[in-house]
């Protein structure tokens, strides 16, 4: 049961790899991403440093710096930091142009075409599989181990009962020579 089980989540993380693999392909070939640009610009029009950045939403300020840079893509996590730091939405912040900031804390956004919610919700759950899948592959190392455990204490349990068996034959031909032993002395008596 265990291991349909342990096969079912690897059918349903490899689903959800073609569907992450799909997203990547669909948001590289059909939608310009702005998130870099609108984190340098939502750092400028708060006023805000990287180091400051990087303190609040609890990542080095080099990962801040390689976003703005895109050299790197945040996950979605820390997508998710990044849009309720600066009170916006995460669609807004990756694929929408922010053009400037107006009254309070809102800005002036040109959208372009936003991600489909389903692909969001699809990565979600790739990471949810991902981390189940990190933890089935886990303890089934733990139940190799425990097999290979239980089969040298099998082994150790077969030389023992050899040996006994061996032991065994030992006192039984001792008994047969002191039987011997014991004839001899009573003819002689």
């Amino acid at each position: 049961m265990k291991l349909e089980y342990l096969k079912n989540i690897l059918q349903l993380y490899n689903v959800g790899t073609k569907i992450q693999n799909f997203g990547k392909k669909f948001s590289n070939g059909m939608m310009k991403s702005y998130l870099s640009e609108n984190l340098k610009t939502l750092r400028k029009y708060n006023k805000i440093s990287l180091e400051e950045l990087a303190n609040a939403i609890n990542v080095s300020k080099s990962a801040i710096s390689d976003y703005e840079n895109d050299k790197f893509s945040p996950s979605i996590a820390i997508c998710r930091k990044i849009a309720d730091f600066f009170r916006i939405t995460i669609d807004d912040l990756e694929y929408s142009e922010i053009l400037e900031k107006l009254e309070g804390n809102s800005y002036k956004i040109k959208t372009k075409e936003a991600l489909p919610k389903k692909l969001f919700e699809a990565n979600e759950r790739i990471e949810v599989l991902e981390r189940i899948r990190d933890d089935l592959a886990l303890e089934l190392k733990l139940y190799r181990q425990k097999i290979e455990s239980l089969q040298i204490q099998l082994r150790l349990q077969s030389q023992l009962q050899d040996s006994k068996l061996s032991e065994i034959q030992l006192l039984k031909t001792q008994i047969h020579l002191l039987e011997e032993k014991i004839k001899v002395v009573s003819r002689q008596i």
